[in-house]
C-alpha cells in the first residue's frame, strides 16, 4: 500500500514501537510529531467531529475488506482526510476484526486521526467491551500526557487488576502506563517490571508517559532500585529516572554510575542526566569509548 511521505514517517515509528498487544498489528506512534508547541495548552476535543456519517462508513468496510491494495490506499486516504470524526465509526470496526491484514490498515488510520486534542474521547472507550479496543485506546492516549483522564485510567487499571480470571497482562500494562501519564503513580510497578524485560520495544512509550510524573516523589520510589536491585533493576531504574528524575534528588542517586565498569548502566546514567539535567530524550547506543568520555564531561557538568 502507498502512503504519503508523512504517513510513511509514522509508519515507521509506529513499527518502533511494536509490542504483543492483543491483535493490535501496530502500536501507535510517539507524540512527537503531533504534540502541541512548547508552552503552548491542547485544545481537548469535547465531540468528535462530524463528518458524512454514510461515506464514511462505506470507507470503513473499503478498508476492512479492501480486495485491491488500490481500494485499501483510496478507503486510506478518504479516512485520514476525514480526520478523527471517523473514530467512532472507525474503532468498533477494529474492536472485532479479527483479520491481522485488516487490523493493520485499521490501526494505522486510527493513529493517523488521533492526536493530543482526542484523549479525553478516547478515553470513554476504556470501558469497552471489546479487549483491543479498550488496550488502543488506553495506549494511544497514554502517548500524550493528560491530567485530565487520569480518574478514568485508574478505574480502568483497577477494574483489569480485579479480575481473577481472564485478566490480560496487556491490558493491565496499558491501563498502568496511561496512570503514569495521566500523573498518577497506580500501577508504577507494572511499568518498572516492563521496563526490566522489555525496554527495547515500551521504552519509547515508557518515557513518553513517565514525563507526567517527573517530582520527588517519583525518584524516591526508584531510588531502592538503584542501591539494592539487580543489575537489571538498576538499569531499568535509571531509564525511569531519566523520564521521571527530580533534578535535585536525582542526580546524586545518579552520579556514581557514571563511573561504573558496566558499559549498560553507564550509558542509562548518562540518558539519565539528558533527561533529569537538559530535559533531552535518551540515547540508542554508545560505544563503551563513546560513553566513558560522554560520562566523564557530564562528571565535570556536575
Amino acid at each position: 500500500m502507498k502512503v504519503p511521505t508523512a504517513a510513511l514517517t509514522a509508519l515507521t515509528l509506529v513499527a518502533g514501537l511494536a509490542v504483543g498487544a492483543p491483535r493490535l498489528a501496530q502500536d501507535p506512534p510517539p507524540p512527537a510529531p503531533e504534540a502541541a508547541p512548547a508552552g503552548k495548552e491542547v485544545e481537548r476535543l469535547k465531540a468528535w467531529p462530524e463528518v458524512d456519517k454514510e461515506t464514511v462508513k462505506v470507507d470503513v468496510e473499503r478498508l476492512r475488506v479492501a480486495r485491491t491494495d488500490e481500494m485499501a490506499e483510496q478507503a486510506d486516504q478518504a479516512l485520514r482526510a476525514a480526520g478523527p470524526g471517523v473514530v467512532p465509526y472507525l474503532l468498533p470496526k477494529y474492536g472485532r476484526e479479527k483479520d491481522e491484514a485488516a487490523l493493520e490498515r485499521m490501526v494505522d488510520v486510527l493513529n493517523a486521526v488521533t492526536d493530543a486534542r482526542c484523549t479525553r474521547l478516547l478515553a470513554e472507550s476504556f470501558e469497552d467491551k471489546e479487549l483491543a479496543t479498550r488496550v488502543w485506546a488506553l495506549r494511544r492516549v497514554a502517548l500524550f500526557p493528560d491530567a485530565g483522564v487520569r480518574k478514568p485510567a485508574e478505574k480502568a487499571l483497577a477494574s483489569v487488576q480485579k479480575r481473577k480470571r481472564d485478566q490480560d497482562k496487556e491490558e493491565v500494562f496499558a491501563a498502568a502506563l496511561c496512570c503514569a501519564s495521566a500523573g498518577s503513580f497506580e500501577g508504577f510497578q507494572v511499568v518498572f517490571e516492563r521496563a526490566q524485560k522489555d525496554w527495547g520495544d515500551e521504552g519509547a512509550a515508557i518515557h513518553t508517559a513517565l514525563t507526567a510524573l517527573r517530582s520527588k516523589e517519583a525518584t524516591e520510589r526508584v531510588a531502592p532500585l538503584l542501591s539494592e536491585g539487580s543489575r537489571a533493576a538498576k538499569v531499568a531504574g535509571l531509564r525511569l529516572l531519566a523520564a521521571c528524575g527530580e533534578l535535585e534528588t536525582a542526580k546524586p542517586l545518579v552520579r556514581p554510575f557514571l563511573d561504573d565498569n558496566d558499559n549498560s548502566l553507564r550509558v542509562a546514567a548518562i540518558n539519565a542526566l539528558r533527561g533529569i539535567v537538559d530535559g533531552d530524550p535518551p540515547l540508542d547506543k554508545l560505544s563503551v569509548f563513546e560513553a566513558i568520555e560522554r560520562a566523564n564531561k557530564w562528571k565535570a557538568r556536575l
